[in-house]
């Protein structure tokens, strides 16, 4: 479809849909039922809202308490359901409270013979405490449960048959028109997209050596895009961007106090992301409250993550190929495709992969300013700092030492045109002033510091306290900042592989050894340095995914010997190929690890295995975050974290995390649970453990948190929440 017809559709279709729209709102009697929605458990008359809702639904009764809902309270609908055809229906509710339903005046627990017209109805619903679940379902006949539609549903009674079958009708066309609409938007987003796609490879051409850039893009993307699935429905991800943060920010449009651990450019981006899916919902053609609806965001989310893990790749190939040559740069971003946190992160929804973007493409323009930028390089270097940063707070260390070195390469300028007073001129240089201040009005933007400086505020407050401080491993002292030093080594290098290591700081020590390529590769190490002792030598812990930028680094230097490796002479060149294959085929097989254990992952099994055993009317202790455990469905839970606990409930069977169970302390009343369990102390025996092996036990030195023992009571790789150690334990008999 070109882009005139495609216009020309889009708006015939918007057209179509605002007079199908406009006609709906002919019908005096509104669709859905009088719901009144009341506190209980009060100390004073608890507030009643009455309103017309649409249908008996869980996003309803949020909106009817602007989303703040009392720990407990009561709905009530009445009104009228009109089938269009006589015949036998079943009602059901999904509900996480009491729930009834009474039609013509009786209450409802089986199949129902309704006749064709008008129908009484009065659905009540209970709510005490924990998270709201309610859905109005029917079915005619043997078909299967679905959602009442709002058509057959009206406060009061209407006379005419004809008249609500119309309207039925009406509302199916409508609905048919706002899919087409929405998807005809979405296809017009795509071809935008791809036409800035083609721009991309044209630029990319001219840089770097475009096809075979695109097979190592093409491979990463597969390598990513496993296991994106992994744990839905559910949430096995640690500190995932979760879909009701994001809803959240934007039922406060992102002020009034609101504020997160993150700041919130990236839920900025989900938001345009999601914006079909919200433009469907505002028109009351899905629901987040289900299964489908909350995949749905989280899926779209986890494919922001793979484009932007796409873009890092092509950054690094940017970076290399300005810093030591074309072949340097392809080694690079192959070498960056296979960091072994990066593909665990590149399908997930935080915003780790994010912030790298926004930083990898600053280092695109850091360079090139560099290298006698123009006032564009200067600008865009700041606008993507400034994402970064307001993507992730901790970015701003990989800025530090960043703003020094422009300052000295403009005086080398200003130097070497014998200009005067080089220094000052350097420092008023209208490059740099003009980036100075588009970086803070784009933060001030970001931020939203005009309408929401107080959420600003407490978000500060947050990360500077608890935030961080929780968190600290190491004290800061001399041997304290030694162990810090220790650790974060060792993180980068299993990152990598020892391999990838071991040439990534090769190709370092070279670069600054040649003349002529010490002053890029000192630029190229600036941002790692300031990291180190402006971020993690500051909070005193590390995780991997903290290093991932220093490794993306040490892929820049990585390339530089690769290349040198393809560069010798014919005797020798063979020799140097086989040992770079050698190379890229263990680090393939040492970080798609990742990949081939998220598809294996032992919940799966532990699932199908409490499927077989399990019925609902046994009662299931958990212990420990549920991200970590297998996902439950509709089974009886309770969580139990001591010993009394235990006793008391007397549940049929135990699930516990071991891996995590090893980082509890012995001497607190978890930690004794934990103990007796597992010594059989407390009248429970373990009747399944479920961990799948690694998928190659004969690669040499595998990723210790992917394959390891996992024995360490310190957690510094959230890739240890992949395939998990499950026990569970029943109840001897």
């Amino acid at each position: 479809m070109n882009r005139f017809r495609l216009g020309l559709a889009l708006l015939v279709s918007s057209l179509l849909t605002l007079l199908l729209g406009l006609a709906t709102r002919i019908d005096p009697v509104p669709l859905g039922l009088r719901a009144e929605h009341t506190a209980i458990d009060t100390p004073a008359p608890g507030p009643v809202i009455v309103r017309i809702d649409p249908a008996p639904a869980t996003h309803l009764v949020l909106d009817a308490w602007n989303d703040s809902p009392p720990d407990a309270f009561t709905t009530t609908w009445t009104g009228f359901v009109w089938p269009l055809r006589a015949g036998e229906y079943r009602f059901a509710i999904e509900s996480d409270g009491i729930a009834a339903i009474a039609i013509d005046g009786q209450s409802v627990t089986g199949p129902v013979h309704l006749t064709e017209g008008a129908h009484s109805l009065n659905v009540s619903y209970t709510h005490r405490g924990g998270q709201i679940h309610f859905n109005l379902l029917w079915a005619r006949g043997n078909e299967a449960l679905s959602d009442v539609p709002s058509w057959a549903l009206r406060p009061r009674r209407i006379r005419s048959v004809a008249r609500l079958a119309a309207r039925a009708a009406l509302d199916r066309v409508l609905a048919l028109s706002e899919w087409i609409w929405v998807g005809l938007l979405v296809t017009a987003a795509a071809t935008l997209a791809r036409a800035g796609i083609r721009r991309l490879g044209r630029i990319l051409e001219r840089v770097c050596e475009l096809r075979a850039l695109e097979w190592i893009l093409a491979a990463s993307f597969f390598l990513n895009v496993a296991g994106i699935g992994w744990g839905l429905p559910g949430s096995w991800v640690a500190i995932e961007l979760k879909p009701a943060y994001v809803l959240g920010a934007l039922s406060q449009h992102f002020s009034h106090g609101w504020f997160d651990a993150y700041p919130p450019v990236h839920f900025y981006l989900l938001s345009i992301a999601w914006s079909p899916l919200l433009l469907l919902s505002w028109l009351d053609r899905v629901t987040f409250d289900g299964t489908v609806g909350y995949t749905s965001l989280v899926l779209v989310s986890r494919f922001v993550s793979l484009i932007m893990a796409a873009g890092i790749v092509i950054a690094a190939c940017v970076c290399g190929t300005h810093a030591f040559g074309r072949r340097a740069g392809l080694a690079a971003a192959a070498i960056t495709a296979l960091i072994t946190p990066f593909l665990y992160y590149a399908k997930t929804a935080n915003v780790d992969v994010p912030y790298l973007f926004w930083w990898a493409l600053s280092m695109v323009f850091f360079l090139q300013l560099l290298d006698g930028g123009r006032l564009r390089d200067y600008v865009l270097f700041a606008v993507t700092a400034t994402l970064s940063v307001c993507t992730k707070d901790q970015a701003y260390g990989l800025y530090l030492l960043l703003p020094p070195v422009i300052v000295v390469q403009t005086w080398r300028e200003n130097r070497a045109a014998l200009r005067p007073a080089a220094f000052w001129r350097a420092l008023i240089d209208r490059r740099l002033m003009t980036a100075a201040v588009t970086s803070g009005v784009l933060f001030t933007l970001c931020q939203n510091l005009l309408f929401n400086l107080g959420g600003f505020m407490d978000h500060v407050r947050f990360i500077t306290g608890p935030g961080s401080g929780a968190y600290r491993v190491y004290e800061p002292t001399p041997a304290g900042h030694l162990e810090l030093l220790r650790e974060t080594v060792r993180l980068i290098q299993i990152s990598m592989g020892w391999p990838f290591f071991v040439i990534g700081v090769s190709g370092m020590a070279m670069a600054l050894a040649a003349p002529g390529r010490r002053r890029c590769a000192v630029w190229m190490i600036a941002p790692a340095v300031s990291y180190y002792i402006g971020f993690i030598n500051v909070i005193l812990y590390n995780y991997d995914r903290f290093v991932i930028p220093i490794c993306f680094v040490l892929a820049i230097f990585g390339g530089l010997v690769l290349d040198r490796l393809f560069s010798m002479t014919p005797p020798r060149r063979r020799w140097g190929v086989a040992a770079a294959t050698a190379v890229f085929a263990y680090t393939l097989l040492y970080s798609s690890t990742v990949d081939a254990l998220m598809i294996l992952d032992s919940r799966y099994e532990a699932e199908r295995w409490m499927q077989a055993h399990v019925t609902r009317t046994d009662l299931i202790g958990v212990s420990g975050l549920r991200e970590y455990l297998p996902r439950f469905g509709d089974l009886h839970l309770e969580d139990i974290s001591t010993i009394d606990e235990l006793r008391q409930e007397h549940p049929e069977y135990v699930v516990l995390n071991a891996d995590y169970a090893r980082a509890v302390p012995k001497e607190t009343a978890w930690g004794q649970m934990i103990a007796g369990l597992q010594g059989g102390a407390l009248g429970y025996r373990r009747v399944e453990l479920f961990r799948h092996p690694s998928p190659w036990p004969w690669l040499p030195s595998g990723h210790p948190d992917l394959i390891g023992a996992r024995h360490e009571t310190i957690v510094f790789s959230t890739l240890r929440n992949i395939n998990p150690t499950i026990e569970i334990f029943q109840k001897a008999r």
